[in-house]
């Protein structure tokens, strides 16, 4: 097959068209809210008991329903805003919570709060 400089942009294209289509399609845009990075580092348990802990520390946020709500807010969907950012964030502007000796942002502790409510 000889590839003229024709063929060549019209592959690119294509490929790149391929790409798009698959970061578009994805469906896997961000860890589950349930599902904190905490769980890798202290345990299922200890994420757990820190939820509980914050659960009863917050009397207003203590149904999934209200954590899912504290945890979306008012923000407004942006591209590319992940729950990465949001703990960034809440770390920058101060908005953290202090759980069993734990300084979490609040994004984590309720993400950990939300997990807490989840079967075991």
């Amino acid at each position: 097959m000889n590839l003229d400089r024709r063929h060549f942009l019209e592959l690119s294209a294509l490929g790149i068209v391929g790409i798009l289509a698959d970061i578009g399609c994805s469906t896997q845009r961000d860890r589950p809210l349930d599902q904190p990075y905490l769980i890798a580092m202290l345990g299922a348990d200890r994420v757990r008991e820190l939820g509980a802990r914050y659960r009863a520390q917050t009397p207003a946020e203590r149904t999934a329903d209200a954590l899912r709500a504290a945890i979306s807010g008012n923000r407004k969907p942006v591209f590319g805003a992940s729950l990465d950012n949001m703990i960034e964030v809440d770390f920058a502007n101060g908005r953290v919570a202090i759980v069993d000796g734990w300084v979490l942002s609040l994004t984590e502790a309720r993400q950990a709060a939300l997990f807490s409510l989840s079967p075991a």
